[in-house]
């Protein structure tokens, strides 16, 4: 994997980081709710620039099916970081709970990536169009997610 595959595989690795971190602060006893905030800020825009910049040319490289299951898992995903996010708005959340619900957030994302990893992402660089490609690297590095983004097949609120 080169190019655009290999930026969109260090996101995920830094993910996957800042995830274990947490988890690991509850295997400690300690709710580290900022560290969980950064990881499903990062994920959230990772998500964003799937399905903003690099989806469209993927699918319209017709690649349909593997973007559609992609897609559903996104909002799976979605899901369970709002589920999270809530359990953590409580005045004193429940480790073990969260625990359980931070683990099954990263059970979905190995599967997940694991899929983009070996499909999607060569696909990406040996089909995207260089301007495609810039795209999806453009917004890799610009951190904002625009206003009330939410994943594409999220549960609704």
């Amino acid at each position: 994997m080169s190019g655009v595959a290999q930026e969109l595989v260090v996101e995920h690795h830094s993910i996957d980081e800042r995830l274990a971190d947490v988890v690991a602060g509850l295997d400690e006893g300690e709710v580290r709710a900022e560290a969980f905030r950064a990881a499903a800020t990062e994920l959230k825009h990772h998500i964003f620039v799937e399905e903003e910049h690099l989806f469209p040319p993927l699918r319209a490289a017709g690649m349909i099916p593997p973007v559609l299951v992609m897609l559903r898992e996104h909002g799976e995903m979605w899901g369970v970081l709002e589920m999270i996010e809530g359990l953590l708005a409580a005045p004193s959340p429940d480790a073990a709970v969260l625990r359980e619900a931070c683990g099954r957030l990263m059970d979905q994302l190995d599967a997940h990536n694991l899929k983009e990893e070996q499909i999607l992402y060569p696909a990406a660089d040996q089909t995207l169009a260089p301007q495609d490609q810039e795209s999806v690297s453009t917004a890799l590095v610009d951190g904002d997610l625009p206003g009330d983004w939410r994943a594409s097949m999220a549960p609704p609120r």
